[in-house]
């Protein structure tokens, strides 16, 4: 375990090593007041040899002490003189209990005894340690042997009698916390390393690029608001997150340049990595960018596009496979920028056997030649295999890896998985990825709280002039000007491109299409003189089969336009939303009838991904 690793372990379990650490002294701290204080008191003794006046005497007797002095000191602890002690005194406690409390101990060579006794009392300790240098000597002399006149040849006498202590010597509570504190360190350092080694799951890009050799296309980091009670799927256009799908975006433009891919399919390990919602937000980007991108619900098992945006979900890629109903009539636009939504449609009790089918490789090629860029999302890879017969039906595989989610084991077998079919991933996607304060601090987008309620004028154009009847007038030339309509979180419905023939047939007396007119957010506000000259050319196309009708209408249409540009100007600024909610798709009445489930099961003779009908990834000639 190098430096590194050992600082990023103390990051990422620092709160544990501190609660460990704190549990660890304030249980130090219990002990030390919950304790019962126990006092200590020492009596020093000298163990001599009463020998001749020769020097040699001498020497023998220093010797003869040095070698008796420390069994003299284990006497001081036996029954035969602790037992008189314990009758002098009237001590509580037998012999074998006493004998736990007091200590003799030599100090080196010396021929000096300390007796230490230890009780709940101060003075009870300081009485027993004097009663047991007195007895100790009593002992002794009757132990050794005696000298020719009958006196002992061992005297042990008392030089520093007991005194009463004042505090107690335990508990100390200086030491009990410091030792909490280096226990608590240790737990948790140890707490922290086991959980180190026995963590399997990915937690940054360096565990990604370990085991997975594939470049990682951007790094989405982990956004509360986006797994909340009530998820933001679409990240705001002015957040970190926001410009993280954008970088994805970029780095996807520039992967395999000179083989750009037309269909890519994003798909992750196991559920629950984020798969569905990079695929929204990827697609939103590339369509800001101006690509013409088709979004596909590939994932038959669990379909979530259809619900994060809103769309009508009971028709889509089923219906098509099956032949119900033709893939321009289940497409379905989200915002102004070109986005087209395929949704999953009725969930097919054999959802492998359709996505590897012939109509499948077919509406591949059929969409491939419709949009820029067609972005599939699919089904986990580990516990089914659509993502595996999808990937070689496309031109790539875009791999998200959520972070804290998948496992090193998971992430090396989806690797070995797309290995197996030949399918190498254009790049990986980090997503949920952890980052600090400091990390998340970029230029241009420090951590700000999002504004909810800002309200941000809408410039007015001349295509926000509707030519609606006002309430209560019948007249043709009678018109208001409309706020634009309100679509899913606050997002106005997309505006018709110019040069397009409405849905509805035009009422008599509206104003035309402005081909040629600018778009609101390119263009300054037009006067009045500007707006007369954008509008003074248009022509209605019923004046124009009626010249007779045309000159009748011609002094209403003026009026008209007038009034229209006199309220537009009055008119309060609508706030702009975020993005721009779908039109309702309108289907036949055929498509939305109940499937039965025979009619969702689509025999397949031979699967395509097996056969000669697989295409293969695209080559120069699939260039724009």
């Amino acid at each position: 375990m190098e430096l590194r690793d050992i600082l990023s372990m103390l990051r990422n379990h620092w709160l544990g090593i501190m609660l460990l650490t704190l549990a660890s002294v304030l249980l130090a701290g219990f002990v030390t007041v919950t304790a019962e204080p126990e006092y200590r008191a020492t009596n020093s003794v000298l163990v001599t040899v009463v020998s001749g006046d020769s020097i040699s005497d001498l020497n023998q007797g220093a010797s003869f002490v040095s070698r008796q002095v420390r069994t003299y000191a284990e006497v001081a602890r036996s029954p035969r003189v602790l037992e008189p002690i314990i009758q002098k005194l009237g001590v509580r406690s037998s012999a074998r209990a006493l004998r736990q409390d007091v200590q003799a101990s030599v100090k080196g060579e010396i021929q000096i005894i300390d007796i230490t006794v230890t009780r709940p009392s101060a003075r009870e300790a300081a009485a027993i340690a004097d009663a047991v240098a007195e007895q100790l000597s009593t002992v002794v002399e009757d132990l050794s042997p005696a000298r020719a006149d009958g006196s002992p040849s061992v005297e042990i006498d008392s030089i520093a009698a007991a005194v009463v202590p004042g505090a107690p010597s335990s508990p100390d509570p200086q030491r009990n916390l410091a030792l909490g504190i280096v226990v608590g360190l240790v737990l948790g350092f140890s707490w922290a390393a086991i959980r180190t080694t026995l963590d399997t799951k990915v937690r940054s890009e360096s565990d990604v690029q370990q085991i997975v050799d594939v470049p990682i296309l951007a790094t989405v980091g982990h956004d509360p608001r986006a797994s909340g009670k009530v998820p933001a799927y679409l990240a705001p256009e002015l957040s970190q997150r926001a410009e993280e799908y954008r970088q994805l975006r970029t780095s996807l433009q520039f992967v395999e340049a000179a083989h750009r891919p037309r269909s890519i399919v994003v798909t992750s390990s196991r559920g629950g990595e984020g798969k569905s919602v990079t695929s929204l937000n990827l697609a939103l980007a590339l369509a800001h960018s101006g690509t013409k991108v088709c979004l596909v619900d590939a994932d038959l098992r669990r379909p979530s596009v259809a619900e994060y945006l809103g769309l009508e979900g009971s028709a889509g890629l089923t219906t098509v496979l099956i032949g119900r109903a033709k893939v321009e009539d289940v497409l379905q636009p989200v915002g102004g920028h070109g986005l087209q939504v395929l949704t999953a449609g009725r969930i097919p009790p054999n959802p492998s056997e359709l996505l590897g089918s012939q109509r499948m490789v077919e509406l591949i090629e059929e969409l491939e030649s419709r949009f820029d860029l067609v972005i599939l999302d699919c089904a986990p890879l580990l516990p089914v295999a659509d993502a595996a017969v999808l990937s070689r039906l496309s031109d790539g595989v875009v791999l998200v890896v959520g972070c804290g989610i998948v496992t090193r084991d998971q992430l090396s077998e989806t690797r070995r998985k797309l290995e197996i079919v030949g399918t190498r991933p254009l790049g990986l996607v980090v997503n949920r990825a952890r980052r600090s304060k400091r990390e998340s601090r970029t230029y241009g987008y420090p951590t700000v709280p999002e504004v909810k309620d800002e309200v941000i004028p809408e410039p007015i154009a001349l295509e926000a002039v509707l030519d609606e009847p006002e309430s209560g007038s019948a007249g043709p030339g009678s018109t208001e000007v409309a706020p634009p309509a309100q679509g899913r979180e606050g997002s106005p419905a997309p505006e018709a491109e110019a040069g397009e023939p409405d849905d509805a047939p035009d009422a008599p007396g509206e104003v035309a299409d402005l081909e040629d007119a600018p778009r609101a957010e390119d263009a300054e506000p037009a006067g009045e003189t500007e707006l007369a000259e954008l509008a003074g050319p248009a022509e209605d196309p019923e004046a124009a089969e009626d010249p007779e009708a045309a000159d009748d209408a011609a002094p209403a249409k003026g009026k008209k336009n007038a009034r229209a540009h006199e309220e537009a100007t009055s008119a309060p600024a609508s706030p702009r939303p975020a993005h721009a909610a779908p039109a309702p798709l309108e289907l036949p009445a055929n498509i939305l009838e109940e499937e039965d489930e025979d009619d969702l099961t689509l025999d397949i003779p031979s699967s395509p991904v097996t056969s000669a009908a697989v295409r293969t990834p695209a080559g120069p000639e699939r260039e724009d």
